[in-house]
């Protein structure tokens, strides 16, 4: 075969091999994301953008998320396109099609990136290397990070123009370089900022070099001289091209550079797992380093090889090794120091790792194509026989295809969202009664959040879209969402605390909870259970909030809408155009052979290094993955048992716990669940998450030990801590835990009545569109303040007091104070969880409603306080416990202990027990009010009885009576009852106990 024929042959099989790589990807990926797709980090949030431009294409306001912000804050040629698809299709279908298209589009890329470096042979075993490559996977069917794969696409296209362009210095060649990179500006921004740095600049040093054979020979100190003199040399094509794209990448999306500009982002880091140490959080470096670079990783010794082998890849290698450093997050100091302290608390480093991945394509497809059919083949045969190498080749294929499967399953192993959760049951919510005119929220939702704000256009204080939102109680603190708050320690509840207390501040009215661990929380701070809707999601619901008020929009110029909506979608057509231009005019005619570097030829130590880490490698992770699955020893140790035992409690996977003690056919799995029925509840055992764990066995004994375990769990009310000792005894080579003596404590009655009223308000007596009509109307229920005081303690302030059902009916209770400065500035404070928010015909409630600390409620100088009561009528939540008797005996001058005992005469548990304690004086005076949970549930029938702590402060906090403080109710004024002594609480040591307790079980929804 002469070499024209050879030419031809290798340009053939070239083609071939990248429509094969397009055929399977769409075969593959075209049927698996559908199904990905809602197990995804970003594809929601993007579908939710592409959303806004299908409702309101040239208006940039989008009010659904943290009470409004501006599309603007992200480049939208992706989300425009997906939008205009949705006319057509689906959302999710739009989606799909879309990436899967810049999927083949990026296949296409890689293929001409790839002809840069090596023949068209090698660059059609890239394109196939691409389809299953971890990084992309990761990125298209973990992260849905459309935007990312879009900006690389069209950047790598851009490449071999921009060389062509430095090397043959042919218009033409910079007019589609640029046609083609302003799609990548248009698609994502950080792509093409650090495109510029790590493809673009090595793309033009490795032209320069190839426009200039006899710098390829020089020593590498004199290669670098003349490449400086050779850069100067250029420096018009340099300006030139550097001019237009900064231009480009200013014009087509100045409206974000304005935003950013104007409106720059103020908010404390979020913790991402792409920062960590991957040594001591191995699971984020499993997630963000070594899925996706596993296979560079296998053969970094090849591709290190071929990168610095020759000069022209000096760029790359530079580039190539960056990304490397970069995306191994806070493993070493080294990328934060480069970076520097506040973008490396910014970027999400896994990016890194991601370029660095497309950087090795060429050279990894290089190694590939030669071990399959070339020199490295030869060598395995010729050193051992064919058998060898297809035994060889076989298993490394065999157990990279395993690796791949496993990253399709990621979820399945290591769950990244919660289950899908059918929409519809919200939808039909928000949209009757006009529950829209409210904002809601979500726990427990995932990305799907942004699913459920995709179908409808009610608000949510809530979003996730982490660069867009303004609002303080975000800002200020390291959280991604609300939505996922437990998830960010105490930081994340005391943001949703804030959200959840102060919720007549963004009329947040409604909260759809997956997730109970948020059900005491919420219940404390005054919400109720409205619904539980056919999808299993409970609707809690607050009273008394205010409708949406008006929100004026940020202004922004017509002509910046009108760009916006334009101009990125004219960049699209306008490159496919000149594409199609460029194909039937110029390709032919212009075409010229990139000279290829060979790279075919290896040393010893890479072949074998090379040939056998890929193997060794995959074979060892998906083997670790199945001991862990299947064939790890969770009860070798007592320390192991303990450990695995009460991993197995925190998940509640009680089969498998039971599986942990000693084997007996007088202790079966039913008598156990039986068992855990009666004694488990409440606060620990329900609504916690194991946050820490630490045994301790005790004994020289072979086969049977005891071990202390010290414990913390999470809850959404703080930390509990909790000690238990376990016997261990062990049998057959495992250890197992002793089950202890069970006391069951039985009712003396076997049937109870019902002991209290249930109220039920019926609703309108009219139907009718309307929300309201003038038959429909009701009373406001009666109540009255019976004291309100101003305390000062130390740097704290709060009001305190006492409020009175006055009505004859359950009453839902708001309350609200408002501090007016001389500066004319209003501050508004709501109450927290020292208040009973409903209350039961002629019951009291003490609160306490925290205000601003002393120096700054002193620098800004109270005018007056006034406390506003609004009242409507409650059919469920008044019932707050059952018969309650207590003891209070003094610790010393301050400190008190309380012996409180419950009876639950009620038909359901006493879920987490609860005690609003008010200190008073002789006088009567409220001095403060706090509430304190018990962690263990008491069942019906049952006495419970516990201890807390309690610490005075009257004698050390200050009764401010110098500002005057007004009293409301249902916006009258009215007069607060005169102050009276409190026999009891005098007899109590000055304490007043009311009970406060939550049910799980919620009769009013019986």
């Amino acid at each position: 075969m002469d070499n024209l024929q050879y030419d031809i042959w290798k340009n053939l099989q070239g083609k071939r091999l990248l429509l094969v790589a397009m055929s399977i990807a769409l075969l593959l990926h075209g049927v698996i994301l559908y199904f990905t797709l809602p197990q995804t980090y970003d594809a929601f949030v993007h579908i939710f953008f592409a959303d806004h431009y299908a409702r309101f294409w040239f208006e940039p306001w989008e009010y659904r998320w943290y009470t409004g912000f501006l599309t603007i804050s992200y480049p939208p040629l992706v989300h425009q396109m997906i939008a205009l698809i949705s006319k057509l299709f689906p959302l999710k279908v739009a989606f799909c099609l879309y990436t899967i298209t810049i999927y083949e589009i990026l296949i296409v890329g890689v293929y001409r990136f790839s002809k840069l470096f090596f023949g068209k042979t090698t660059a059609g075993v890239a394109a196939i290397l691409t389809v299953v490559l971890s990084s992309m996977i990761e990125t298209l069917h973990v992260y849905g990070q459309a935007p990312t794969l879009t900006g690389m696409a069209f950047l790598l296209n851009s490449l071999p123009f921009l060389y062509q362009y430095f090397v043959k210095k042919k218009p033409i060649y910079l007019v589609m370089a640029l046609v083609v990179l302003a799609v990548a500006v248009s698609s994502h921004h950080v792509t093409a900022i650090f495109g510029m740095v790590f493809f673009i600049a090595p793309t033009i040093l490795m032209a320069l070099v190839d426009a200039n054979p006899a710098l390829t020979g020089l020593h590498p100190v004199r290669f670098v001289q003349q490449m400086v003199l050779v850069a100067l040399s250029s420096y018009k094509q340099i300006l030139l091209f550097g001019v237009l794209m900064i231009s480009l990448a200013l014009g087509l999306i100045f409206p974000y550079w304005y935003w950013s500009k104007t409106d720059p982002i103020t908010q404390v880091s979020i913790p991402h797992g792409s920062r960590d140490n991957f040594l001591e959080v191995t699971s984020s470096g499993l997630i963000f380093y070594v899925i996706p670079l596993a296979l560079i990783i296998a053969l970094l010794p090849a591709i290190a090889y071929s990168i610095t082998r020759q000069k022209r890849y000096l760029g790359w290698a530079v580039s190539f090794f960056i990304c490397l450093l970069f995306g191994s997050g806070g493993t070493t100091p080294i990328p934060k120091l480069m970076l520097g302290e506040n973008a490396f608390n910014i970027l999400t480093l896994d990016r890194f790792g991601f370029w660095a991945s497309v950087i090795a394509i060429p050279f990894m497809a290089q190694f590939i194509h030669s071990f399959v059919a070339g020199s490295v083949k030869d060598f395995w045969i010729a050193k051992y026989d064919s058998a060898t190498h297809f035994v060889l080749s076989g298993l490394s294929g065999l157990s990279y295809i395993l690796f791949v499967v496993y990253i399709f399953h990621l979820a399945s192993f290591r769950p990244l969202q919660p289950k899908e959760i059918e929409i519809e049951p919200m939808l039909n919510f928000l949209n009757r009664d006009e529950h829209m005119r409210w904002r809601f929220l979500t726990l427990g939702f995932g990305d799907q959040m942004a699913w459920l704000s995709t179908n409808t256009l009610a608000a949510t204080v809530d979003g996730n879209y982490h660069s867009a939102r303004r609002l303080p109680e975000l800002t200020t603190r390291p959280v991604e969402r609300l939505e996922n708050a437990k998830y960010s320690g105490e930081e994340g509840l005391a943001s949703l605390n804030d959200f959840l207390t102060y919720s007549e501040k963004y009329s947040l009215k409604y909260v759809f909870s997956n997730d109970r661990f948020y059900d005491p929380l919420l219940y404390f701070n005054g919400w109720n259970r409205t619904i539980r809707l056919e999808n299993g999601i409970m609707v809690w619901e607050k009273g008394n909030i205010s409708t949406i008020k008006p929100l004026r929009p940020t202004e922004l110029s017509p002509l910046l809408k009108k760009v916006w909506g334009i101009l990125p979608v004219s960049s699209l057509v306008v490159a496919v155009l000149l594409s199609s231009v460029y194909l039937l005019r110029f390709k032919e005619e212009e075409y010229h052979v990139i000279r290829n570097g060979s790279g075919e030829r290896y040393p010893k130590v890479i072949l074998y290094s090379a040939s056998l880490l890929p193997i060794l490698f995959f074979t060892f992770f998906i083997g670790k993955q199945v001991y862990e699955l299947l064939l790890v020893k969770e009860q070798d140790t007592p320390e192991n048992t303990v450990l695995n035992y009460y991993n197995h409690l925190d998940f509640q996977r009680f089969e498998k716990a039971f599986g942990f003690f000693v084997p007996s056919p007088a202790y079966t799995l039913d008598r156990y669940l039986l068992e855990k029925s009666m004694t488990d509840g409440g606060l620990w055992p329900s609504y916690s998450k194991l946050d820490s764990i630490a045994v301790h066995p005790n004994g020289n004994n072979a086969d049977a030990v005891k071990a202390e375990v010290f414990t913390r769990w999470r809850t959404s009310l703080g930390y509990l801590e909790k000690t238990d000792t376990l016997s261990l005894q062990k049998v057959e080579k495992k250890w197992y835990i002793v089950p202890a003596e069970f006391e069951p404590e039985i009712p003396e009655e076997q049937v109870i009545s019902h002991a209290y009223t249930l109220f039920r308000k019926m609703g309108k007596r009219k139907i009718s569109s309307f929300p309201t009509v003038k038959d429909d109307r009701i009373k406001k229920p009666f109540a009255a303040f019976k004291q309100v005081n101003f305390i000062r303690s130390g740097q704290e302030n709060f009001l305190t007091g006492e409020i009175l059902n006055a009505d004859d009916i359950p009453v839902n209770i708001a309350l609200r104070v408002s501090i007016y400065y001389h500066n004319n500035e209003v501050r508004n404070y709501y109450p927290g969880s020292a208040f009973l928010y409903n209350n039961s015909p002629k019951g009291s409630t003490f609160f306490q409603i925290a205000l601003d600390n002393t120096s700054l409620m002193d620098s800004l100088q109270v005018d007056s306080m006034a406390i506003y009561a609004d009242t409507d009528i409650s059919e469920r939540g008044y019932l707050h416990g059952g018969a309650l008797n207590y003891t209070v005996a003094a610790v010393s001058t301050k400190q008190l202990k309380i012996r409180a005992e419950y009876y639950n005469d009620l038909t359901t548990d006493l879920t987490i027990p609860g005690l609003l304690l008010a200190e008073k004086d002789s006088a009567g005076v409220i001095w403060q009010a706090r509430l304190y949970t018990h962690p263990q549930a008491i069942r019906s029938g049952l006495h419970g009885s516990f201890e807390v702590g309690f610490k005075k402060i009257n004698g050390r906090a200050q009764h401010i009576t110098k500002y005057p403080v007004g009293a409301y109710i249902n916006g009258q004024r009215r007069r607060v009852l005169p102050t009276i002594p409190d026999p009891l609480a005098n007899r109590n040591h000055g304490l007043q106990i009311l009970p406060h307790c939550f049910m799980a079980q919620e009769i009013y929804l019986q």
